[in-house]
């Protein structure tokens, strides 16, 4: 009785030491995958931040952009103003 009580308890040690190796090596696998996703998202973290300043440089270009426009408007409304003043005097001599 003895020699089958010590075969079934070296049994269950055997598949519990069996499932800690089992466990082990998932546990290297989690550890290895979470530290490539870190990564990934470090890397993700970076471009979207390389993005937003972009984005911001563009809005700031296409903000000067604007300015420029409405002065060349204005420029252009002068300009037209003047010329036609030059006509009227033309016309008036």
């Amino acid at each position: 009785m003895e020699d089958q009580s010590f075969d079934i308890l070296e049994k269950k040690i055997n598949k519990i030491l069996s499932l800690i190796e089992h466990l082990r090596k998932e546990n290297t696998e989690l550890k290895d995958e979470n530290q490539k996703l870190q990564n990934n998202c470090e890397e993700k973290e970076e471009k979207i931040l390389s993005l937003k300043e972009e984005l911001e440089h563009h809005r700031h270009m296409k903000n000067e952009i604007e300015v420029c426009k409405e002065k060349e408007d204005r420029i252009r409304l002068k300009v037209e103003t003047l010329l036609s003043k030059l006509k009227e005097f033309e016309n008036i001599t």
